[in-house]
């Protein structure tokens, strides 16, 4: 059957497709610096790149100083702030998805981005702290997310007494609706134009506030999630076949869950914080990645980073250079790339989620 073949791949062959992954996510991102309103080779920006990170041991330094700038300053921090955040995407896909057990969850699912998206929209709009510049943004961002994140954790689980996700989901709807509320009543009243359209670019996506000084806790928390994850990986692949077996199998359901929603809830907010509200890469490349390896949560969520990270590279490409000199929000981009395909995916008769048919 074509079913098994694709869902269960031979160690040898997840290594060699992963493998081929690494190799695209290099050369997608060296291509990715080189597109751009000034074309630059490939093979100066991978000399460039190299010279830069050997300190000039393995290339001299053949660009002049505004090619270096734009590759270094400009065009690599984005690139590289577009595969973390598409890989992180994804990973907290695979987490919510396996969490609740519902094919449909994505990162987004407690109502995270409407929260940062609101304190966003505040620093913007109100200038609540003390310049509106990418720095006060993403603080108000993150702060959003956090504070959605507890709101939904205090009434989803009534304070630690309960660990039912269905109540956990709708606790996250229900503050998503608020937060989405506020957010478009801070945007309609804005007496700036300007700050109107900024705050409406922003709710879409972008990647366009990448600098080197915002990777680094984005880029930490992903490290941390990913290390977790991969020590954990048997926990999760035992809640897919359900809360009580899992427990007749010794997993702690309640710490498990708890733990993962904590790490989920922290890396979406430090990914929303810089990129803003980027939809359908934490729905979409887990289920993609689940036709190739099955449920192997190991597998799963290192097929899905490189994926993601691809994916988001991509997009971010075909956002800059759709309609140049202007710049599409790229949450427009993966949307309309994302739907369609996983419309295609749900479509197939021997697709499945956890080992049971979900169509």
């Amino acid at each position: 059957m074509i079913k098994n073949k694709i869902r269960h791949w031979t160690k040898r062959n997840f290594l060699l497709g992963a493998s081929v992954l690494i190799l695209l996510l290099i050369l997608s991102i060296v291509i990715a610096v080189a597109i751009g309103s000034t074309y630059i080779a490939p093979g100066e920006v991978y000399k460039a790149i190299l010279y830069k990170l050997t300190n000039g041991l393995v290339y001299k330094d053949t660009s002049d100083a505004m090619v270096m700038a734009i590759i270094w300053e400009i065009r690599l921090p984005r690139v590289l702030l577009g595969a973390l955040c598409g890989a992180g995407l994804a990973l907290c896909g695979i987490l919510m998805q396996c969490i609740t057990k519902n094919p449909i969850a994505e990162p987004y699912v407690l109502g995270l981005s409407s929260g940062a998206s609101c304190g966003a929209v505040a620093v913007i709009v109100l200038g609540s702290m003390s310049s509106v510049g990418i720095t006060s943004v993403t603080m108000g961002a993150f702060l959003g997310a956090i504070l959605t994140g507890i709101l939904v954790f205090a009434i989803g689980t009534q304070l630690g007494r309960t660990s039912s996700t269905t109540r956990l989901v709708l606790s996250g709807m229900a503050i998503s609706t608020i937060f989405s509320a506020l957010t478009n009543l801070l945007i309609y009243a804005s007496p700036n134009t300007n700050q109107a359209k900024t705050a409406l670019f922003w709710t879409v996506g972008s990647l366009g506030g990448a600098k080197w000084e915002v990777l680094l806790f984005p880029f930490i928390t992903f490290c941390i999630v990913m290390m977790i994850t991969f020590f954990l990986s048997k926990s999760l692949d035992i809640l897919l076949v359900g809360d009580t077996s899992a427990i007749i199998l010794g997993i702690n359901v309640k710490w498990i869950k708890a733990l993962f929603l904590i790490l989920t809830t922290l890396l979406t907010s430090a990914l929303i914080a810089v990129t803003g509200s980027i939809g359908f890469i934490g729905l979409v490349v887990p289920h993609i990645c689940r036709t190739l390896v099955g449920s192997d949560h190991k597998k799963l969520v290192l097929l899905s980073s490189l994926i993601g990270a691809i994916f988001l590279i991509g997009s971010d490409v075909m956002a800059r250079g759709l309609f140049p000199p202007l710049e599409l929000p790229i949450g427009i981009i993966t949307a309309l790339v994302g739907g369609p395909f996983f419309l295609y995916l749900i479509s197939k008769k021997n697709y499945s989620f956890g080992g049971n048919e979900t169509c």
